[in-house]
């Protein structure tokens, strides 16, 4: 999510040239994944412990290296205009160094826009990971897990990843929603339905490259771009191939807070005062209507204290499954469609990205109680950089261990339940983070028995979550070794880290027995595929059902 001016693409070329291709001939790139971070260390763990053999290696690298802004980045060639994306990366290699598995973590939206692309983007990586990164950049993903990181990138394998094709897109919301959420942002300012939210331009998604969008609270820059998923490219007018979704697992949204104050969010110490969002009380907060600890809850802390609310940028998997499971809720009426009964509210609401100022980097005074509204871009620039040093501020992320990792553990921090229910465990205790350590101690390792993480999810009656999934061509090398990689993720997430309930079952666990009801978006009519069609349709926000029912609006919450 981090713009740059990368090498140019004669250097790159030579740097291609003077690499010494692997003994026993070039590495061959099996999946070479982008998108979101919900996925990325359990998709790192499967592909090194079931797909890369005996000997395997790995490398993660993060942040600036010394020759460019990203050490790791997408290329899309499109148009000089777009700027590359920068993210986290994991590479494992087998020990002959002729099989290559790696992921760059971007957000849903940048992914799918990744695989879609024709030309199809590209990855690129500086050349200072074969010589050496700083080890502050390294080793992002726990040694207890898989051993330390190989010192550099072999030149075989920087060979073969550096300008390589980005065969699959990992994402938390499904093409359609995607395209959808692209051409919201995209699209005109619509300060009465949110149709459009003002980082370009017209209303039928003509516009080809947005207005950037800046985190309030680092250097990261979301740059929206258009992408089709069927037809041609908007582009370049070439014809997008034929494409399939593979659905890995479920994970929930969860509400993290800054309780460090004891005088506001931490209220109440060991016995929080504040533990619930209702959806009135979270479209309150997230629209900038009411911001402080009265809008929680009319007996809180006896002083009124401020409260910074953080959101996500709008081309965000995790933002639009937030939107559209809470934020754009009716609140008389069952579900959580994209349009009609959802009283047009958002995230962006009162956000007018064409006026700049407090607007972009976002930084807009709420109406009442003394708090603001600013924004994250990615995962980690929102937990790690926003909520974890603001004081009495709250925000939202998709699970994972890895994702809260910085807060976990801490009674200054914790997490929210949503309509009294808890998105992680079966029943509410103090709100405390939990951290990844098994039951000997052993940091960044917490097995779970099959069937029994996240139970209020899996029962239904958690709302906000989605499914996450991979997108990769309908046939072909790239579905074999792709579907070989989810079925390595599905069966390693319960042995190592349970970051989501599996979507199929595997390993004794049952998997996930529901499913989103899909409908009609961005021009593609809803299969729900759960009788061997070809799923289809948008499901972000859709009814909960169980899977073996007809879709219908009983399971909608309300």
């Amino acid at each position: 999510m981090t713009q740059s001016k990368f090498l140019s693409a004669v250097l790159f070329a030579a740097a291609v040239v003077i690499a010494t291709p692997a003994a026993n001939g070039a590495a061959v790139v099996k999946v070479l994944g982008a998108g979101s971070s919900a996925m990325w260390q359990t998709a790192a763990i499967g592909a090194f412990n079931q797909l890369a053999g005996s000997g395997a290696q790995h490398y993660t690298v993060k942040g600036t290296c010394t020759t460019n802004p990203n050490c790791a980045q997408i290329h899309d060639s499109r148009s000089a205009s777009i700027l590359p994306e920068g993210g986290n990366l994991w590479v494992v290699w087998n020990a002959a160094q002729t099989s290559v598995w790696a992921y760059i973590s971007v957000d849903s939206v940048v992914g799918n826009r990744a695989f879609f692309a024709v030309p199809k983007t590209t990855l690129q990586v500086d050349p200072e990971t074969e010589a050496g990164v700083p080890s502050s950049q390294t080793n992002l993903i726990s040694s207890n897990l898989w051993g330390a990181d190989a010192a550099v990138l072999p030149s075989a394998i920087y060979t073969a990843l550096n300008n390589a094709t980005i065969t699959t897109a990992f994402t938390d919301i499904r093409p359609e929603d995607a395209k959808f959420a692209s051409c919201r942002t995209l699209n005109e300012l619509n300060t009465t339905t949110y149709a459009g939210l003002g980082y370009g331009t017209g209303t039928t998604c003509t516009t080809l490259i947005g207005t950037q969008i800046f985190s309030t609270v680092s250097s990261a820059v979301a740059n929206p771009v258009n992408f089709n998923i069927k037809g041609t490219d908007p582009f370049t007018s070439e014809a997008i191939p034929a494409y399939t979704t593979v659905d890995v697992g479920a994970a929930p949204i969860v509400f993290i807070v800054n309780r460090s104050n004891p005088n506001g969010l931490g209220y109440g110490g060991a016995t929080p005062v504040i533990t619930n969002l209702t959806l009135p009380i979270a479209q309150t907060l997230w629209n900038g209507t009411e911001c402080d600890t009265n809008a929680f809850l009319a007996a809180g802390p006896p002083t009124d204290v401020p409260v910074t609310v953080f959101q996500r940028e709008p081309m965000s998997g995790t933002m639009n499954t937030t939107e559209f499971t809470t934020f754009r809720c009716g609140k008389t009426t069952g579900g959580c469609p994209i349009t009609g009964n959802s009283e047009n509210n958002s995230q962006e609401k009162g956000v007018n990205p064409t006026l700049g100022g407090a607007n972009d980097p976002l930084n807009l005074p709420c109406t009442a109680g003394g708090g603001s509204r600013k924004r994250g871009v990615g995962t980690g620039d929102l937990v790690n950089s926003g909520v974890f040093p603001t004081t009495d501020s709250i925000g939202y992320t998709f699970w994972s261990f890895g994702n809260v990792s910085k807060l976990a553990g801490s009674a200054n921090y914790g997490y929210l339940t949503l309509s009294g229910v808890d998105p992680i465990q079966a029943a509410y205790t103090n709100g405390e983070l939990p951290a990844c350590v098994s039951s000997t101690g052993v940091s960044g390792v917490c097995p779970a028995t099959p069937g029994t993480s996240f139970p209020n999810l899996r029962n239904g009656s958690y709302t906000a979550w989605s499914v996450l999934r991979v997108v990769t061509n309908a046939s072909g090398v790239n579905l074999t070794n792709t579907k070989l990689l989810v079925t390595a993720i599905q069966d390693n997430v319960n042995t190592t880290v349970p970051d989501f309930v599996p979507f199929v079952a595997t390993g004794g666990d049952p998997g996930l027995k529901l499913y989103r009801s899909h409908y009609l978006q961005s021009g593609v009519s809803p299969n729900n595929g759960l009788s061997g069609q070809k799923e289809a349709g948008g499901d972000v926000g859709g009814c909960i059902e169980t899977k073996g029912t007809a879709p219908g609006i009983l399971s909608c919450h309300q």
